[in-house]
């Protein structure tokens, strides 16, 4: 502590970049926390996801549009006629719909992949900055005894 001329009061002095180094390992803590928490949010709700929805439910809730298509008219090529339209017979349809199914499934599964590779990447990083960050911020706050 050192005294003053103009004032008698004891003034002490901090280094201003202590505190600013303080607020850095604050705010990186509290970003680490906060992105871990939402990033495993986010890992956690496409588990969920998988194992609470099945396939079909997600086809009818997701996707179902995709086997309508199965039962629309389309257009056939005849010579003479450009704009024949012709109806899928029933074979057709089912066997359409079937393909349709293994197709939304093998997308399904993939999204999920795509879903578990970025929670998992995005929580283990902000894990790191976490880990990191987290014992030097206590440490520049630990009050001397």
């Amino acid at each position: 502590m050192e005294m003053t001329a103009s004032n008698t009061e004891p003034t002490t002095s901090k280094p201003r970049t202590r505190t600013v180094l303080k607020l850095y390992f604050l705010l990186t803590t509290i970003a680490g926390i906060i992105g871990t928490l939402v990033s495993l949010g986010g890992f956690l709700y496409a588990i969920g996801k998988k194992l609470i929805i099945t396939n079909d439910e997600y086809i009818v809730a997701e996707r179902y549009y995709e086997l309508d298509i199965c039962s629309n008219t389309y257009s056939k090529a005849v010579p003479g006629n450009p704009n024949a339209m012709a109806t899928p017979t029933e074979a057709e349809i089912a066997k359409c719909k079937a393909d349709k199914k293994v197709t939304l499934i093998e997308a399904r599964n993939a999204l999920f992949k795509e879903d578990m590779l970025s929670g998992g990447i995005w929580s283990l990083l902000f894990l790191i900055l976490l880990f990191t960050h987290y014992p030097r911020f206590m440490r520049l706050n630990k009050k001397p005894e």
